[in-house]
């Protein structure tokens, strides 16, 4: 018995090395290949830096993953490689809310829900790696880094009701999501 194992080593070292191979692979491209083909699809009706809202999920949606009928998404595919990125949105009341974002990895390193936000407010600021400059950023507004140049930031509102949605839809209209400019 041991010999027989001994003859076939080699392909068991093979096979072993293989599969690391392939989950370092996994582990390591997929997520940056997943978030490339997403932000490549947002991309298309407008670009980056810019919200995009999407359509109420039905079965034939595709353009966040897993999507659920009962929350309104928006989106805003980022690129920080002119400057950081203001985000500012109105919490609408009574139902749930959160905004989140991504890096070119898929890694979460930004939230936000409804019943974090002040005054039923959120701003928040993305700078890109590594750090900001000296020159002046709104003292309102939270500071976070990417850890990457590209990324995407995802809100998401429950329809608790269906009486409310127009109002629902109208507040995550009013969120905002564009290159900072700071003055002079």
């Amino acid at each position: 018995m041991t010999n027989r194992i001994l003859a076939h080593w080699p392909w068991a070292v093979g096979t072993i090395l293989l599969a690391l191979v392939v989950h370092l692979a996994t582990v390591i491209l997929l997520p940056g290949f997943i978030m490339n083909r997403t932000l490549a699809a947002l991309t298309r009706s407008g670009g980056y830096n810019m919200l995009h809202h999407q359509a109420r999920a039905t079965s034939e949606s595709h353009g966040v993953v897993r999507p659920s009928p009962d929350l309104l998404y928006s989106t805003c595919p980022y690129d920080l490689s002119h400057g950081p990125l203001l985000v500012r949105a109105r919490v609408p009341t009574g139902t749930y809310w959160s905004v989140s974002a991504f890096d070119a990895n898929t890694d979460n390193f930004f939230v936000r829900n409804d019943l974090q936000a002040r005054n039923g407010e959120v701003a928040f600021i993305i700078f890109p790696p590594p750090y900001p400059d000296d020159r002046p950023y709104p003292h309102d507004v939270q500071q976070v880094w990417s850890p990457t140049l590209r990324g995407l930031v995802l809100f998401r509102t429950l329809i608790n009701n269906e009486a409310d949605l127009a109002e629902i839809d109208s507040a995550r209209r009013q969120a905002s999501c564009q290159t900072y400019r700071p003055g002079p």
